[in-house]
């Protein structure tokens, strides 16, 4: 199989993928925006953009949780959005 060399750009770092099957370039690209969706969704000023992609990788791990579970959410993907959402509204009231 045809390999590739590419570089992907998440959350304005590039990283280089230098040998990835030509097939799953279209895969690389999507999973790209989809981080970088996430990324820009948990914008906000009191986190760092280390803090952003932690929340973009648990909102991705939850639903490859869900994905895994029969898309049921199970008590420990509750649990981490609840998580999620007290993070959120702590930052919406500390004023940053």
């Amino acid at each position: 199989m045809a390999k590739l060399s590419i570089t992907l750009k998440i959350a304005g770092t590039s990283y280089p993928f230098p040998d990835i099957d030509a097939a799953d370039e279209e895969l690389y690209r999507h999973a790209e925006r989809e981080v970088n969706k996430l990324f820009l969704a948990n914008a906000h000023p009191a986190l760092l953009p280390k803090d952003q992609l932690a929340l973009a990788a648990l909102t991705l791990a939850m639903e490859n949780v869900e994905l895994k579970m029969g898309h049921s959410p199970s008590e420990e993907a509750q649990r981490l959005a609840m998580i999620e959402k007290q993070i959120n509204e702590y930052l919406d009231n500390t004023g940053s």
